[in-house]
C-alpha cells in the first residue's frame, strides 16, 4: 500500500523521520517502498537533500553517516537481504578486535546469495569505505542478530578472519573472545569442523587445540596468552582467578603452594598499584603460599623462558603438545 500523495509534507515528514529512527537513520529503497513510500516521494526526498544516497538503494536521513553501526547497517543493506558481517568486521562489533577509525574503510560481509565482489561508498562519510561481499554457507545458528545488526557467530567470523590476518591478531582476537565470554567448548568442535579446507586453518587449529574451560576465566589478553602458553607445554593448568586466603589471583596451583600474578605496564608506573600489590603479596606469603609475578614486558620477551621458570618453581618438566 502506498502512502497517499495527498497528505500534508509535514505529515510524511514525520513518518519518514520515525521509520529511519527505528533503523539507525539508515534504510534501502526496498524497505522504503515496504512501508509504502512512493517511488515519486523518494526521488523527490532524495533531491531536496532529505535522503542522503549512501551505497547506491541505501539512504541516510537529513544528514551523512556519523557512526560506525550506521556504516555496517549500510553496508548489510548494500549487500542485500540475508547478508551477515563477518570475519574483521563481526570481530569488532563483538569487541574482539580494535577498532578501526569510525567509519570504516573496509567492511566485511557474508551472505548466502549468489553474488559478491565490493560495494562502494557513494557519501563523502563514505568515500574512503569499501564492502567486500562473499559467498558463504550458513548452518542454523551462524547468523545472529546483536545491536540490530547481523552478525556471523564467534568462530565463523574467526574463521574468515584468520584468512587476512597475522598469527598475533588472530591471538589477540581469540583470547579477547574468550574473555568476553562469547567462545566456548562447542564452539571448539564447530570451529574445527568449519574451517577445514579453509585457508585460515593453518593459524587457527592450533589455537582451537589449545583451548582449555579456564580460557573463559580469563580477564586479560595476557593471562590468556600465558595459558595457551603454558597448555601448549601439556603442564598442568592452573585455577584462573581464584580466590586464596581473601584475595584473588591470577593463576593458583594450590596443591603446590605456588601463585602467578600477570601484571600489565600500568603496574610499572601506577605507585598505587605497587603498594596494593606488595600488600597482596606479604599477605600471601605470610600464609605460606609462593609468589611470582610476570610483566607483560617479561613475557611477550621469553614466553618459553616465562613458562620455563614457572614450571621449574613448581618441581614440573614442561613438553611440547602433541
Amino acid at each position: 500500500m502506498t502512502i497517499s500523495e495527498d497528505r500534508p509534507n509535514e505529515d510524511q515528514h514525520a513518518e519518514l523521520r520515525e521509520f529511519m529512527a527505528r533503523r539507525r537513520f539508515v534504510a534501502s529503497r526496498s524497505e522504503l517502498l515496504a512501508h509504502g513510500f512512493s517511488d515519486v516521494r523518494i526521488r523527490s526526498w532524495k533531491a531536496s537533500g532529505r535522503l542522503i544516497r549512501l551505497f547506491h538503494g541505501v539512504y541516510s536521513y537529513g544528514r551523512d553517516i556519523e557512526t560506525r553501526e550506521s556504516a555496517w547497517r549500510a553496508a548489510l543493506l548494500a549487500a542485500g537481504p540475508g547478508s551477515a558481517l563477518t570475519g574483521r568486521s563481526a570481530l569488532e562489533a563483538l569487541g574482539a578486535v580494535r577498532l578501526r577509525p569510525r567509519i570504516p574503510v573496509a567492511v566485511e560481509v557474508a551472505t548466502e546469495a549468489d553474488r559478491g565482489g565490493e560495494r562502494r561508498g557513494l557519501s563523502p562519510a563514505l568515500r574512503r569505505t569499501r564492502v567486500k561481499v562473499v559467498r558463504r554457507g550458513f548452518e542454523a545458528g551462524d547468523v545472529r542478530r546483536r545491536d540490530g545488526l547481523e552478525l556471523t557467530r564467534a568462530p565463523f567470523a574467526l574463521i574468515d578472519f584468520a584468512v587476512t590476518a597475522s598469527e598475533r591478531e588472530l591471538r589477540f582476537a581469540f583470547l579477547e573472545l574468550c574473555r568476553l565470554r562469547l567462545f566456548g567448548e562447542r564452539d571448539v568442535s564447530y570451529g574445527f569442523r568449519r574451517v577445514t579446507g579453509r585457508r585460515g586453518a593453518r593459524k587457527l587449529k592450533p589455537l582451537l587445540g589449545l583451548w582449555v574451560p579456564e580460557l573463559k576465566r580469563v580477564r586479560s589478553v595476557l593471562e590468556g596468552s600465558f595459558l595457551l602458553a603454558w597448555s601448549e607445554r601439556a603442564l598442568p593448568v592452573p585455577a584462573v582467578n581464584e580466590r586464596a586466603f581473601g584475595y584473588e589471583v591470577d593463576c593458583l596451583w594450590r596443591e603446590r603452594g605456588l601463585a602467578l600474578e600477570l601484571d600489565g605496564d600500568a603496574f610499572h608506573t601506577d605507585p598505587i598499584a605497587r603498594r596494593r600489590d606488595l600488600a597482596k603479596t606479604r599477605h600471601l606469603e605470610s600464609k605460606g603460599l609462593r609468589v611470582m609475578r610476570v610483566t607483560w614486558r617479561e613475557f611477550m620477551a621469553d614466553p618459553d623462558g616465562t613458562v620455563g621458570r614457572v614450571a621449574q618453581e613448581l618441581g614440573l618438566r614442561p613438553r611440547l603438545y602433541p
